[in-house]
């Protein structure tokens, strides 16, 4: 220690201790008890401390002495240096109510959370508006195009069936039985007709669901008993069930693999 230091106005003191000093341009390697033994020299020290941010120095620490004497006699006395550097020695002040711990920043990021929200919530805004808005005009659009088609519906004439040719020359053995009830085998189809002698007797079916279409076809040995058949039933009706049956003579040879049976007028 040598000549006495430069004496300037007393910077803020970071820590509430009478009796200190702020000393500056220290050599960022000193420590807490080598800048504590380099004071020492001039009077007792209580504290001695190096600013650090993490753990790097920033050059600069406070000294408090015990006694205010010590302070005077630091400021005003010799010159101090540490690593051949000159230490800047001047008495602290405290920090007044304005320089005191400044206001608690936000964290970063709920900064710049907060930022994001405020902007997505327009852009939700918007897509939520989007979504309604196309929604709607697919709707509008769907009721348009259902509004347009209905004139082309009700345009539309009803399908009719093409009727199959009913003119030729009418069966000479087969003959159709029409009104059967829907219950009635081939069996009990032929066995109305046993005075006569057929060949074969079938009730016509849907060919889907097997059930009877009410009507089959008999076919007779000969003409003779189709005919003879035919005019007895025409002039004693054949009732099966309470159902008078109709029997006319059959428009094919083969009827019965028709599912449209045709018979003479």
């Amino acid at each position: 220690m040598s000549a006495s230091p430069k004496i300037t106005e007393s910077p803020v003191e970071k820590v509430d201790l009478p009796n200190k000093v702020f000393v500056g341009n220290l050599p960022f390697k000193t420590t807490d008890e080598e800048l504590r033994e380099q004071f020492e020299l001039i009077g007792p020290v209580a504290e001695a401390r190096v600013i650090r941010r993490g753990k790097r120095s920033l050059g600069y620490g406070f000294v408090a002495f015990v006694s205010a004497s010590s302070v005077d006699a630091c400021v005003k006395g010799a010159k101090v240096e540490l690593d051949g550097r000159t230490i800047n020695v001047e008495a602290a002040r405290p920090m007044s109510e304005t320089e005191k711990a400044p206001a608690k920043r936000r964290p970063r990021r709920a900064r710049k959370a907060k930022v994001e929200e405020a902007e997505a919530a327009p852009k939700a805004e918007a897509k939520a508006d989007a979504k309604v808005e196309a929604k709607a005009d697919k709707a509008d659009a769907k009721a348009d195009a259902k509004a347009e088609a209905k004139p082309e519906a009700a345009a539309r004439k009803p399908r009719v069936r093409a009727k199959k040719p009913e003119d030729g020359p009418a069966s000479e053995t087969v003959a159709y039985v029409g009104n059967l009830p829907f219950a009635t085998t081939d069996a009990e189809l032929s066995a109305l007709f046993a005075g006569f002698s057929i060949a074969s007797a079938r009730i016509v079916t849907n060919k889907k669901s097997s059930r009877s279409k009410g009507y089959g076809f008999v076919t007779f040995a000969s003409h003779g008993d189709q005919t003879n058949a035919i005019a007895k039933f025409s002039a004693e009706p054949l009732v099966v069930a309470d159902r008078p049956l109709n029997i006319k003579a059959a428009l094919s040879e083969s009827p019965v693999d028709s599912a449209d049976a045709k018979t003479v007028a």
